[in-house]
């Protein structure tokens, strides 16, 4: 069996200790107020190693939301595939909230919610991605969905997607703004539930065309 040597469970330390710090960081003073050097300062390391590391401070909160991604894959198989579109949705959303909710927190989504409304982050943000497992899971069931006639025949699945995706951010944003009387999971359910009944061929008869 292969065993990591000395060095490189050293690597590993740093990179998890240079993770950490950064985070707390973030969360303490704002993903804007800190800098690489602060956070090497506080790490005892040069800034080489951070780079090392992670190519910036951006990357730091990429490696914990690609975390997030590995769960999607593992929630994806949990579901029944024999369920119909919007259930299979309801599901998956339902099972992201509370990993948000009990693993995640409001703290590290808030550092990511402030990072990507900041011009530091010069590039797609990873929160819309569309190569984030999430999306492409929700791509299916929209597709499986206008497949057996269970979606409007009128509605694309790209356009689709970005609004069942905002149902998320929508309720995600919320909820960090709200006290603790916001439940994230039930929120969640009812707002999504309520568009993707408008998204249904039932809901076709009596809706406007959508551009």
């Amino acid at each position: 069996m292969y065993s990591l040597t000395t060095r490189q469970k050293r690597a590993l330390e740093t990179r998890d200790k240079l993770l950490k710090t950064s985070l707390n960081l973030f969360n303490k003073y704002g993903y804007e107020h800190v800098s690489v050097e602060q956070i090497t300062k506080a790490c005892h390391v040069s800034k080489g190693t951070f780079y090392t590391h992670f190519p910036s401070k951006y990357d730091v909160i990429l490696e914990k939301f690609k975390e997030l991604d590995s769960f999607y894959s593992t929630v994806e198989k949990s579901i029944d595939r024999s369920l119909p579109a919007t259930e299979k949705i309801l599901l998956l959303y339902k099972e992201q909230m509370l990993y948000l909710t009990n693993i995640v927190g409001k703290d590290l989504l808030r550092t990511v919610y402030t990072a990507a409304m900041t011009n530091q982050v010069e590039k797609e943000h990873y929160l819309i991605s569309p190569h984030r497992k999430i999306f492409q899971i929700l791509n299916t069931y929209i597709e499986e969905g206008i497949e057996l006639g269970e979606f409007r025949q009128d509605l694309q699945a790209t356009h689709m997607q970005k609004i069942i995706q905002r149902c998320m951010r929508a309720n995600v944003y919320d909820w960090l703004i709200h006290n603790e009387d916001f439940d994230l999971v039930t929120e969640m359910a009812h707002f999504t539930a309520v568009v993707l009944n408008g998204m249904t061929m039932e809901a076709s008869s009596s809706s406007y065309e959508v551009n």
